[in-house]
C-alpha cells in the first residue's frame, strides 16, 4: 500500500463545527429507526389514529407495507452503516463532519460494534487528495445534494477496507429537539462536575457544571452530558464520556419504549417530523424495519466500542502538516492496522470468553503509559492482572510474551493488531506466583507524538 504523506495545500475554507464529539450510540436503532417506524407512506395517519390497538411491531408493519427485506451485507453476517454528525445550516462550515463513526451489526450473534474515526485523521479523498476526513462529506456536497454521504462512505469503505452498506447523516440539534419532545430524560449523576472549556456555536467556549443526584435532562443539558470532554472530578477521560453516554442512551431508549410514548399518537407524529427534519439516510422503510427486527435482541448494554486514536494502541500518531495544520497519521506507513482492527472488531467478544490473563510494562520513560494501556485494553475485554515498569525504560519497540501454547488465539491475534507486532511464542509460564497467560511490553514506538 502507498505510503501516507500530508500535502502542502489546505483544503478550501468551509468554516469549522464544534470540536466536541455528538453522542451518537446506537442512536441508529433508536432515532434512525424510530423515525423510520412512521415512514412517509399515504396510510401513516390512519395506522397513528389506531395505534393502541395493535402491539408495536404489527403498527410497525403497517406502517412500512410488505415482507421484511433483507438488507445489504445480511448475506455476509455483517451489516455496517456509516453515521455522520454535522452542525447543519446554522452553523459554519455545515457539512464538516464532527462525527464520523462505522455502526457494525452481526445478525447471527446480535452483536453491534462501534468504529469511531477522528476527525483530523487525513486519507485520500477521490478528486480532492490527502485532506481529512471531516471534509469529505462537505467535499461531495459540492458536486449535488446528498453526494457528501456517497463519497464519504467511499473514503471510508477504502480506508478500512470494509463495505459500507448505507448512511445516516445527523444534526446536533435534532438529537436535542427528541429529548425535548420526549419532556426530557431522567438521569441520575452519580458525582458532580465542571467543565470550563465546552464548546459553543460561535467556536467559543463556556463553562457547564452538573450536580450528583437524579434529574431531568433537557435536550441542551443532555448534550453537554454527552459531549463533555474536559470535565473535572474524573469526568475529563474518553472512558468516564462513553459511561455517561451509555446512561443517557439507556434513559432514552427507556423514554422512546415506554407506553407513554408509543402509545400517544400526536407524540409519536411530533417525534416523526423532528427525526425527519434531522435525519437523512439511504434505508427506506422496509429496511428500516428489517433492521429493527434484526436488533431488537441486542443487549445495548453491550456494545463493543472501539476509537482510533493517538492512545497507547489507538494506532494513530499526531503531527503538523507542511501547511501548520494539526493531523493524524497512521503510526505506520498506510492503513493496514487499521483495517485488520475493523475486520476483526467483534473478537472483542472472544476475548472476553478467553479470561486471559495479561501483564503489562512500560519500557519507556514515560510515567504512566502501563496504566494507561491497562485501563484501554480492560474496556475491550482482557483482565489486566498486574501493570507496571520492565525492567529497564529503553525498549526501542513493544513486545508480546504469549506462555499460553496457542490456547488463546483471539487474544494474541487482537494484541498483536492493536499494536502492529508478532508474539513471541514461549514455554507456559509454571510460575505460581506469575499465573499470567501474556506479558505486553511497551516500547518507544508507542509513544504520542507531541504537537
Amino acid at each position: 500500500m502507498t505510503p501516507i504523506t500530508p500535502e502542502t495545500s489546505a483544503p478550501p475554507s468551509t468554516g469549522d463545527i464544534n470540536r466536541g464529539k455528538f453522542f451518537l450510540y446506537a442512536l441508529l436503532i433508536i432515532l434512525l429507526v424510530g423515525g423510520l417506524w412512521l415512514s412517509r407512506q399515504p396510510n401513516v395517519q390512519t395506522v397513528v389514529a389506531e395505534w393502541g390497538e395493535h402491539t408495536l411491531w404489527e403498527n410497525v408493519k403497517r406502517l412500512v407495507g410488505g415482507n421484511d427485506k433483507k438488507l445489504r451485507g445480511e448475506n455476509e453476517n455483517r451489516i455496517n452503516i456509516l453515521i455522520l454528525g454535522q452542525g447543519g445550516a446554522k452553523h459554519d462550515g455545515p457539512y464538516l463532519t464532527d462525527t464520523i463513526m462505522v455502526v457494525s451489526l452481526k445478525p447471527d450473534t446480535k452483536q453491534i460494534a462501534l468504529i469511531s474515526l477522528p476527525r483530523d485523521m487525513l486519507v485520500p479523498i477521490p478528486g480532492f487528495g490527502l485532506r481529512k476526513i471531516n471534509s469529505a462529506n462537505a467535499y461531495g456536497e459540492t458536486r449535488g445534494p446528498k453526494q457528501g454521504a456517497y463519497l464519504a462512505s467511499e473514503v471510508v469503505e477504502k480506508i478500512l477496507n470494509i463495505p459500507i452498506h448505507y448512511y445516516a447523516r445527523l444534526s446536533f440539534r435534532g438529537f436535542a429537539k427528541v429529548i425535548d419532545d420526549l419532556g426530557g430524560i431522567p438521569i441520575t449523576i452519580e458525582r458532580p462536575f465542571s467543565d470550563a472549556q465546552y464548546p459553543t456555536d460561535n467556536n467559543g467556549t463556556t463553562v457547564v457544571n452538573f450536580d450528583s443526584g437524579w434529574q431531568i435532562l433537557s435536550g441542551e443539558r443532555a448534550l453537554q452530558y454527552v459531549r463533555s470532554r474536559h470535565g473535572n472530578n474524573g469526568e475529563g477521560s474518553d472512558f468516564a464520556r462513553a459511561k455517561r453516554q451509555q446512561k443517557v442512551l439507556l434513559a432514552l431508549k427507556e423514554k422512546l419504549i415506554s407506553p407513554a410514548t408509543y402509545l400517544n399518537p400526536s407524540l409519536a407524529l411530533k417525534l416523526y417530523r423532528t427525526l425527519s427534519d434531522s435525519i437523512e439516510t439511504d434505508l427506506d422503510a422496509s429496511e428500516a424495519a428489517r433492521l429493527v427486527q434484526l436488533a431488537r435482541d441486542v443487549d445495548l448494554d453491550n456494545i463493543i466500542t472501539r476509537v482510533f486514536d493517538t492512545s497507547p494502541g489507538g494506532l494513530l500518531k499526531e503531527t503538523i502538516g507542511p501547511d501548520g495544520s494539526y493531523i493524524l497519521l497512521p503510526i505506520i506507513s498506510d492503513y493496514s492496522e487499521l483495517q485488520t482492527a475493523a475486520k476483526n472488531i467483534f473478537d472483542i467478544s472472544q476475548v472476553t470468553k478467553e479470561k486471559t490473563r495479561l501483564v503489562v510494562e512500560n519500557g519507556t520513560n514515560s510515567s504512566g503509559l502501563a496504566e494507561a494501556v491497562s485501563t484501554s485494553l480492560e474496556v475491550q475485554g482482557f483482565k489486566v492482572v498486574r501493570f507496571g515498569n520492565a525492567p529497564h525504560n529503553n525498549f526501542p519497540r513493544t513486545l508480546l510474551y504469549d506462555y499460553t501454547n496457542g490456547a488463546k488465539p483471539a487474544s494474541r491475534e487482537s494484541l498483536e493488531a492493536l499494536f502492529g507486532i508478532k508474539a513471541i511464542i514461549l514455554e507456559p509460564n509454571n510460575d505460581p506466583e506469575e499465573n499470567i497467560d501474556m506479558r505486553l511490553i511497551l516500547g518507544a514506538d508507542r509513544l504520542p507524538i507531541n504537537r
